[in-house]
């Protein structure tokens, strides 16, 4: 009996562990410079190279440049492209990243994207102070989901960021890279059932770099690591 137990929790532990997916995970240090990191793709077609770069702060170690346009330019309300990664059919999910914003504009990351009219952004708004809004984008019209959550994310530094959306319910989550310290509260959250799945992908003129996205906190891992101060285990133990 005491065995048939044992077997049942190993099943039951196994299964827990195979129904949740990893859905993509790069620190970028196995991409070629100059060329488009593995696994993105253009979800819209637009101006501007996303490329892989060496990091403004670190030569050494290697970023994903989502375009190479000025900040005016960059965006795909004004005809900028929009790199995208992950599964179409990808419903709770959690995203964590770090960011760079070369410049003080309008930049972000987009979630749930299903194609160039229908998605949601994250967007980083001009400071200073620097804000954060959840926005609906259909068919070329803006709606608001939140705004004006304060966060000083000034240009020329690197951030950490957790997304996590779930249901009709997102929170994204922002320190600066220096703090160790595990996320608290959100710093933003928002609600909004229009649409159910999508991927990630990123709005403007961003760099970005260790990108894990998993159904689950244990999925955020990355594997390759061929850079000192890239992720060796999981961002859940390094957060």
């Amino acid at each position: 009996m005491k065995k048939l137990w044992l077997v049942m929790l190993v099943l039951l532990a196994f299964s827990a562990f195979a129904s949740a997916k990893q859905f993509y995970a790069s620190n970028f240090e196995n991409d070629t410079i100059g060329n488009a990191p593995n696994g993105w793709e253009l979800g819209f077609v637009g101006a501007g190279n996303g490329r892989v770069i060496a990091d403004p702060l670190d030569p050494s170690n290697k970023v994903f440049a989502h375009t190479d346009l000025a900040k005016d330019k960059a965006r795909h309300d004004v005809g900028g492209n929009v790199w995208v990664v992950g599964d179409a059919d990808m419903t709770d999910y959690i995203v964590e990243y770090d960011a760079y914003f070369p410049e003080d504009f309008y930049i972000g990351v987009v979630f749930r994207f299903i194609d160039s009219t229908k998605f949601y952004l994250l967007d980083r708004r001009v400071g200073p102070p620097t804000t954060f809004d959840f926005w609906k984008h259909n068919a070329g019209q803006w709606a608001n989901i939140t705004s004006g959550a304060q966060f000083d994310a000034v240009p020329n530094q690197w951030f950490h960021f957790k997304l996590v959306v779930k249901g009709d319910s997102f929170e994204a989550y922002a320190k600066s890279m220096a703090d160790s310290k595990p996320f608290d509260k959100p710093l933003i959250t928002g609600k909004d059932a229009s649409y159910e799945a999508g991927k990630f992908g990123l709005y403007g003129l961003i760099y970005v770099d260790n990108v894990a996205i998993g159904e689950t906190e244990d999925d955020l891992v990355i594997a390759s690591v061929a850079h000192k101060g890239k992720l060796a285990t999981t961002w859940g133990e390094m957060k």
